[in-house]
């Protein structure tokens, strides 16, 4: 919702965009922001907003439409009209991340437990609620560092700090093969501070305090000659106090973890949580009262995970009815296909290719494929699916990594707009997980079939290795449901919800790999009983999904 040229042609992360939002308004150098302010008694408040323009609901774009056209602020013009409102809604992080609710608190007047939460999409918070308690560094945000602390003069000890941090992740991006390493905290703590010099874990903790405080000098500096502030001495300083602070905790696990992407690599140091319950319950215990709510949650995954029976308040679980029509839904196991790692060749792929080929030539309209992994995805392509797309008048449409916001918008707006005549539809290839099959909408003929292909599991790295076994020892060996086979199999169940948005919808449901017929518990109830496992014949998904589609 900023306007602000300075701070979006810097293009910050969330925390960083804060903290420079606040440097430009205290050195009044964001007129949006200024023109939202009138003077009473010598200081700035909140100006009178007419409430003829607030009569109803107003949507995102209109606002932020109506701010650029008056040179305000649409975030904070939001904020100042908080107070105000009985029922809020937000971003899970102004909830869930403590820094942000206390702020926001704090704006809108109240505490927590005067608040009646409502948690939409409740399974979102699982993994959210372990990132915010998750921290990393990397060479980029290492040399930036540096480079302040070059600027303003710092002790050479900590410039020799963030060289050493920065020439031992240049080595480790060499030297490691691997997408994941874990790292004994201890041991390279202590090969740290002995390169420091230092004799101690309690004078490199010092140490850090030092620097931190020294980061607090940096800003104020900054603020002082109007300068905007990205403060990254601070963010290694709080990296390491973090570090210290966790590093005998088994609910915490640290490692090297490598990207590549347009065949460079990026190495970053993670300090990974393990445990969303140290996030979740204090808002569970503090809350007046809350509604968690998803049509794919597993109920005792879930109540497990966020510690709902550690919370000191009672609770009820409540599984309704699916709202819609048994006859509008069909779902498919598909037997005789699946992505284990044995099975990836191109038999397996030319045969899975062969199988998609009759789901879209008996659906009408546009249709998903979401793939267990972009390394499927890509072994659809180089075996022909486009070709099969082609054969079925349906364009196909292609997720591919690293697409900014904006320009999956259009992709998604281009496949959309193939839905009705005089197209036959299109197809889009992408993967379980994506914001494209869980973040999108898709009724009506926009998406009248999704096809899942492969069971997405996570690869078993390190740290999913490590989340198996602090689950095993604190839910008493559930760690393989808890931390493997549920994410995938909530990936599976959010991806198969996507063709039916709205009552009416009419849609078939495909999971393209036999091992979902040993989970079908697992799988969403919404579905369940309409489940069918179909045999690995030649044209039995057409003799099943053309009637579907054809006969009233």
């Amino acid at each position: 919702m900023c306007l602000s040229k300075t701070l979006l042609s810097l293009k910050p992360n969330s925390n960083e965009s804060m903290s420079i939002c606040k440097d430009l308004r205290n050195n009044h150098n964001c007129s949006h922001f200024l023109n939202l302010l009138k003077k009473k008694n010598g200081l700035d408040s909140p100006i009178l907003i007419s409430p003829d323009l607030f009569n109803k609901p107003i949507d995102a774009d209109d606002l932020i439409n109506l701010c650029k056209e008056n040179k305000l602020c649409p975030y904070f013009l939001s904020k100042f009209l908080l107070p105000e409102m009985k029922i809020i809604i937000c971003n899970y992080q102004w909830i869930l991340n403590p820094f942000i609710r206390q702020s926001f608190l704090k704006f809108i007047g109240k505490e927590l437990h005067e608040c009646i939460l409502v948690i939409d999409e409740c399974h979102n918070i699982i993994d959210l609620a372990t990132e915010i308690n998750s921290l990393k560094i990397s060479p980029y945000s290492l040399r930036l560092c540096l480079r302040d602390l070059e600027v303003y003069r710092s002790p050479s000890l900590m410039q020799d700090f963030a060289k050493i941090i920065l020439n031992h992740l240049k080595k480790k991006k060499t030297n490691l093969n691997a997408i994941e390493l874990s790292i004994s905290p201890e041991k390279l703590l202590h090969k740290i501070f002995l390169a420091l010099g230092q004799n101690d874990l309690n004078e490199f903790k010092n140490f850090v305090n030092d620097l931190y405080e020294f980061s607090v000098a940096i800003h104020e500096e900054k603020t002082a000659d109007g300068l905007v502030s990205r403060d990254y001495v601070g963010m290694l300083a709080e990296f390491w106090l973090t570090w210290i602070k966790t590093l005998s905790s088994d609910n915490y696990f640290f490692c090297y973890s490598i990207k590549e992407k347009n065949e460079k690599k990026s190495i970053n140091m993670e300090i990974v949580a393990l445990d969303p319950r140290e996030i979740t319950i204090p808002i569970l215990k503090y809350s007046h009262s809350i509604l968690h709510l998803s049509g794919t949650i597993n109920p005792y995954v879930y109540h497990n995970l966020i510690g709902l029976n550690q919370s000191g308040k009672s609770y009820k679980g409540i599984i309704t009815k699916s709202p819609f029509k048994k006859e509008n839904i069909k779902a498919l196991i598909i037997d005789g296909v699946d992505t284990k790692k044995n099975n990836r060749n191109p038999s397996m792929f030319k045969k899975i290719i062969q199988k998609i080929d009759e789901v879209l030539y008996s659906t009408p309209a546009n249709v998903g494929i979401f793939c267990a992994s972009y390394g499927i995805l890509r072994s659809l392509i180089s075996n022909g699916i486009e070709r099969i797309a082609i054969k079925n008048n349906k364009k196909l449409f292609i997720e591919e990594q690293g697409l900014s916001a904006s320009e999956n918008a259009l992709l998604i707006e281009d496949f959309k707009s193939m839905a009705n005549p005089p197209y036959k539809g299109a197809a889009l290839l992408g993967v379980s997980g994506g914001r494209n099959s869980e973040g999108e909408d898709y009724p009506g003929n926009y998406m009248n079939a999704v096809i899942i292909t492969g069971f997405p599991y996570h690869l078993p790295t390190p740290r999913v290795e490590a989340k198996i076994q602090y689950y095993d020892k604190v839910f008493e060996n559930q760690g393989w449901n808890f931390a493997y086979l549920y994410p995938a199999i909530q990936r599976a169940n959010q991806a198969s919800g996507r063709p039916i948005r709205k009552l009416n919808d009419k849609g078939t449901i495909i999971f393209m790999d036999s091992r979902f017929k040993h989970k079908i518990k697992w799988i969403s109830n919404w579905m369940k009983s309409q489940l069918e496992i179909i045999p690995d014949k030649d044209n039995v998904i057409t003799q099943i999904l053309y009637p579907f589609w054809n006969i009233d």
